[in-house]
């Protein structure tokens, strides 16, 4: 990969990784754009890390929290509700995403695909954004409602559907207000984006990481960068704005890929 492209697909991972666009489909797509059908194990391992911890040092003051409701005493009872919530909302798309990996990756990833996923999944979000809210607090959201968060994740498995786009629809038509539906979201992909990285290290070899590690680490500090500071940037404007836009750029993008490419 050479210099141009990682520097491109490494912002818009950053980018897309949590708002809800997808970012799984803006890299297909740029590869294809690129003519580059194979960005790399390296390349994968280091914005998933780069991601991974821009969202924890971000959220660092609730990881602690939860670190410290691992001793389920009751002054840390918030921080044990909140990694048990954590817990259930992660095990769905662990589960599902180990067993079906393998046929995304040979059967989902077309541009077709992609297209009515982005368009169908932007629609749910701005239905779910019409729903009245009851909830502003993340403390406040239970376990089973975590649960149906973590099973919508599993649809994110879909190029095109959004990750962190599903979950904050799902949390919205729980009645859980915008800023808490993203928090939990974000949250929600520190143990996703983490699996996703262990199982990619796994298979990097110590003479790939040797070989590209000034590629590793420019990756996953642009990454980083562009994730933390999308993060910041969503969280402070979701109360004062909805999701209309992202869905209006869904829909555009779906039309132009369905007319483009189809």
């Amino acid at each position: 990969m050479d210099i141009f492209d990682l520097l491109l697909l490494s912002i818009v991972q950053g980018l897309t990784e949590f708002l809800p666009v997808s970012s799984s489909a803006h890299l297909i797509l740029i590869s294809e754009f690129l003519d580059s059908n194979d960005q790399g194990i390296v390349f994968d391992v280091a914005v998933h890390l780069g991601t991974l911890f821009a969202a924890i040092i971000y959220f660092r003051k609730e990881v602690v929290e939860m670190i410290r409701g691992l001793s389920f005493k009751e002054e840390n009872k918030q921080g044990t509700q909140q990694l048990i919530n954590i817990s259930i909302g992660v095990l769905p798309i662990l589960l599902l995403g180990f067993l079906l990996r393998d046929f995304v990756d040979e059967n989902l990833r077309s541009s077709e695909i992609i297209a009515y996923a982005t368009i169908f999944f932007g629609l749910i979000l701005l239905l779910a954004d019409r729903i009245k809210t009851t909830s502003h607090n993340i403390h406040s959201i239970s376990a089973r409602q975590a649960l149906v968060i973590g099973l919508s994740q599993c649809l994110a498995l879909i190029p095109g559907t959004s990750r962190s786009g599903i979950t904050i629809s799902a949390a919205l038509f729980l009645g859980i207000g915008r800023e808490a539906a993203a928090k939990f979201s974000f949250l929600l992909a520190i143990p996703t984006i983490g699996a996703i990285a262990v199982s990619e290290l796994i298979n990097l070899s110590v003479k790939d990481l040797l070989n590209q590690g000034y590629d590793l680490a420019l990756a996953a500090g642009i990454s980083f960068v562009v994730a933390y500071l999308t993060i910041d940037a969503l969280l402070r404007l979701v109360n004062r704005f909805s999701f209309t836009p992202f869905v209006i750029y869904r829909v555009l993008l779906g039309i132009w890929l369905l007319s483009y490419w189809i």
